[in-house]
């Protein structure tokens, strides 16, 4: 997917509010356009999943590296994963390799909430749940108590559509909860996909927003891996 969004970042001692481009592959393929007040670049952050690199318009210098579970915590204070931002943006994550599902239920007001959990050690070998099967196709089974190893809860309305999902940490703490709504058809798209047009993300610890506000979205069946690098010399923009 590409497409362009206004992206508001809020922590207790930061806080970024620019339109961006921004590119989405999976599994962990991302590439960032920082829009600065005239619309110029001001930024770039690029990923193809195994290393990154950041280019700073202001200073000309580029940051490189290898992409660890912590990376966006260490630029954006988001407690997720490239893989985790990716599905999230896309409006649709999977459950995370390995998960056993643990719950289904009805809410009150017609919706349908899956829960799925990381099965104890006496379980763990007899489980899997391949992140690329459907969510309700898992044949792996552990009870609602199990959340308390870390989960992950999806939420759907009444029409099936995504506006939930929370990450759990042991305990049962939540890690992250992600909200998706103002749905709407994607223009040109002969499917009538329905695509949540503003992404919130909240890490409760610490205490930090990401909110996803797209103005413009367009699928594609794949996008150049030139995409999700910077170039050794010379950055011109190419999300488009």
């Amino acid at each position: 997917m590409r497409g362009t969004a206004r992206v508001l970042l809020e922590g207790p001692d930061f806080k970024l509010n620019r339109p961006q481009r921004i590119l989405v592959e999976r599994p962990a393929r991302i590439r960032f356009e920082v829009i600065g007040l005239f619309d110029q670049l001001a930024a770039i952050f690029a990923t193809d999943g195994r290393h990154f690199g950041f280019y700073d318009v202001s200073n000309g210098r580029i940051s490189r590296g290898r992409v660890t579970p912590t990376l966006l915590w260490d630029l954006a204070k988001m407690d997720l994963e490239v893989h985790e931002v990716v599905g999230l943006l896309l409006g649709s994550p999977r459950p995370t390799s390995g998960l056993a599902r643990a719950a289904v239920w009805l809410e009150p007001a017609g919706g349908l909430v899956l829960a799925f959990a990381w099965p104890d050690a006496d379980t763990a070998a007899d489980c899997t749940a391949p992140p690329r099967r459907a969510l309700l196709e898992s044949t792996c089974f552990v009870t609602l108590e199990s959340l308390e190893n870390g989960g992950e809860i999806f939420g759907f309305d009444v029409d099936g559509r995504l506006v939930e999902l929370r990450g759990l940490d042991s305990g049962g703490v939540t890690r992250f909860r992600a909200s998706f709504e103002d749905y709407r058809l994607l223009d040109g798209d002969p499917a009538g996909v329905a695509f949540p047009n503003r992404v919130t993300v909240q890490s409760p610890a610490a205490e930090s927003l990401a909110r996803f506000v797209w103005k413009r979205v367009m699928l594609a069946d794949g996008l150049p891996d030139r995409f999700f690098m910077i170039p050794e010399r010379g950055v011109a923009s190419q999300g488009g």
